[in-house]
């Protein structure tokens, strides 16, 4: 019993704000327990679930708390923070991330739902992240190119440990939590499930592989202004002394992200009896570890991509 939750139920009377029904008024009874804790009073704002079948009066429930101003409030504040601490190129991360949710919502998953095969679709959503995002941060300079080409050999990377280990340790896409749903959706786009974990792994280690590869280029393209003399191997050494320590930090991030998420699965599992040894063989931790770690070792093969490559194109400059 957690007494910070109620139980019992209630008739309401629900105005329609929107939709069909906008401006009409409905009866509905609401169950609240556990799980269902949505507790209506006098003015609060929830989004009411409709459900028709053929000869039957429509059947109304109280699906969730209205919320999207709640929503809109806290992506403001964090738009305030990016422009307010970033300047120009705060806002311009922000119109890069914008444009990498866009192609994501209304590209990618579109184009699986459509049948589109999904690696080729995957890589070229990710290239398109790529270039836009570093575009905007730093406009078409061959500082911009070099963190472009680490960036998506980086992902490359990522790709051949996810062919490789994805066939040692026998996942994919029907491993996930949402495979029957998959499975349903196949069955209309006729697309390959087994390969949505490619997009999930893919996607997931991008950002980490771009601050690495980004962070790494501008420092170098940096020093190399600041000492105009250096050399190619020097440039090289520096590169990988820089990210030794920013390895450390943003794979624990990657790791710890996915930890994060994998809590409450895992208490879920503990609380059915299951086994050390069946929890670590599990397809939910084997995923989650999976993931995370490809991402890791895609972030930190990008610093030495990202060092190569800064030196081969600063060195080509100076010659």
């Amino acid at each position: 019993y957690d007494p910070e939750r109620s139980w019992g139920s209630q008739e309401l009377v629900v105005r329609i704000n929107d939709g069909e029904l906008a401006g009409q008024e409905v009866e509905i009874h609401n169950e609240v327990n556990d799980t269902h804790n949505i507790i209506c009073e006098a003015g609060t704002d929830v989004v009411v679930r409709m459900e028709m079948q053929e000869g039957l009066d429509p059947y109304y429930s109280i699906y969730n708390y209205n919320r999207s101003w709640g929503l809109l409030g806290l992506l403001a504040v964090f738009a305030a923070f990016m422009v307010g601490v970033g300047r120009m190129k705060g806002l311009r991360s922000l119109i890069g991330l914008s444009f990498a949710i866009f192609l994501i919502a209304c590209f990618l998953l579109p184009a699986f739902y459509h049948g589109y095969p999904v690696i080729p679709t995957t890589v070229a959503v990710v290239l398109a992240i790529t270039v836009s995002s570093m575009t905007l941060l730093n406009g078409w300079s061959a500082k911009t190119r070099v963190a472009i080409l680490a960036t998506m050999c980086g992902v490359a990377v990522a790709a051949v440990f996810y062919a490789i280990f994805s066939a040692v340790l026998h996942v994919g896409g029907y491993n996930m939590d949402a495979a029957e749903e998959l499975i349903f959706l196949r069955q209309r786009a006729g697309f390959e499930v087994g390969d949505v974990l490619f997009t999930c792994v893919l996607i997931a280690s991008l950002g980490a592989v771009l601050d690495m590869t980004m962070g790494v280029t501008a420092a170098l393209f940096e020093m190399r202004q600041v000492h105009p003399t250096i050399s190619q191997k020097e440039l090289f050494r520096a590169g990988m002394d820089m990210g030794k320590d920013m390895t450390g930090t943003m794979c624990t991030t990657l790791i710890l992200a996915f930890a994060g998420g994998a809590i409450t699965m895992l208490l879920s599992l503990l609380t059915y009896g299951t086994q050390t040894f069946q929890l670590l063989n599990s397809d939910y931790l084997t995923l989650e570890v999976f993931q995370s770690l490809v991402g890791s070792i895609a972030v930190i093969l990008a610093v030495p991509l990202a060092s190569a490559f800064s030196a081969w194109a600063l060195g080509k400059s100076a010659s």
